[in-house]
């Protein structure tokens, strides 16, 4: 009876407490719903950092986490159309359907790249008919996505705005202070043209106006053929690009062998919170973009100097 009686007393403790219950779809949206929310808001992730969010599996335990919500963030733009339907389907949870208050599509914040024309045929690869998802790698994009959430919260939970917006004021104040500073580090280096495996980087090289040379894929989640990895050698050389970058998602055995023809430096990136071990939250995620760009920058320097001597 006892134990009882300390459980209902545990349980109304939590009723009363009232916080929120947000699913957010990608550690991304995560980070940015942590900087904003703290610990106003109960928050989890669907996806772990190490995932590809174009493809998971529509897990029963994704199911529960989404059954209990009352807010779902999620990036958009049918990058996760392979699994979240399934996932609120199963649900069960008429909060979080689509058109609902319980339902935030990140992706209405932004403006979106590489909106595609005319009739979208997968011929041309993993095509995203509203464009391409991974906005979030545009630290100015994020602020915008960053408005939104907190809009959002606010409207749920309208006892905690002015904690809601005060966060987002200093969120936003950060990251512009931070694109100041970043900008200058990548113009400092001299890299200007970048290689990538998939289109995930199109976002960041536009806000940093780095030249996209060219993909890895044949097409956005075709495989290269040893036809267009040749094709693309000889673009690399007479362009003299020197840097790929490639997301951790990937395998880099394709960019391991153009480096064997061509001198060019590979990085391995993360693309999502957590993906690797130090990109812990937003900042250090766009961070550590730079800082690998900054990398290619030294080994760019170094080729020359050794082509002097």
């Amino acid at each position: 009876m006892k134990e009882k009686i300390l459980f209902l007393f545990f349980l109304v403790g939590f009723q009363v407490e009232g916080k929120l219950n947000v699913l957010t779809t990608t550690k991304n949206i995560h980070s940015l719903t942590k900087s904003i929310a703290g610990d106003r808001i109960h928050l989890e992730s669907i996806l772990k950092g190490p995932q590809d969010p174009h493809y998971i599996a529509p897990k029963p335990s994704y199911m529960i986490k989404a059954r209990d919500a009352d807010l779902i963030i999620l990036a958009g733009m049918e990058l996760e159309i392979g699994w979240l339907p399934n996932i609120i389907q199963g649900a069960r949870n008429p909060r979080i359907h689509q058109g609902q208050s319980g339902y935030l599509d990140a992706s209405q914040f932004i403006q979106a790249l590489s909106v595609p024309k005319g009739k979208v045929d997968r011929f041309f690869g993993d095509i995203h008919p509203f464009g391409n998802p991974h906005y979030l790698l545009d630290p100015l994009q994020a602020i915008k996505v960053s408005k939104g959430i907190s809009q959002k919260l606010s409207e749920l939970d309208p006892k905690n705005k002015d904690y809601y917006v005060k966060n987002q004021k200093q969120f936003e104040t950060k990251i512009q202070q931070k694109v100041k500073e970043w900008k200058g580090r990548i113009q400092n280096f001299g890299v200007r043209k970048i290689v990538t495996y998939h289109s995930s980087f199109e976002y960041f090289l536009d806000r940093f106006q780095l030249n996209f040379v060219g993909m890895i894929e044949e097409k956005s989640g075709i495989p290269p053929s040893a036809k267009h990895i040749l094709n693309l050698i000889a673009k690399m050389k007479s362009s003299q690009t020197s840097c790929i970058l490639v997301s951790s998602f990937y395998s880099n055995k394709w960019a391991e062998k153009i480096k064997r023809t061509v001198s060019v430096h590979v990085e391995t990136v993360a693309i999502e919170v957590k993906a690797l071990k130090e990109v812990v939250d937003y900042v250090s995620l766009i961070e550590g973009l730079v800082q690998a760009i900054e990398r290619c920058g030294r080994f760019t320097k170094n080729l020359k100097g050794e082509g002097k001597s």
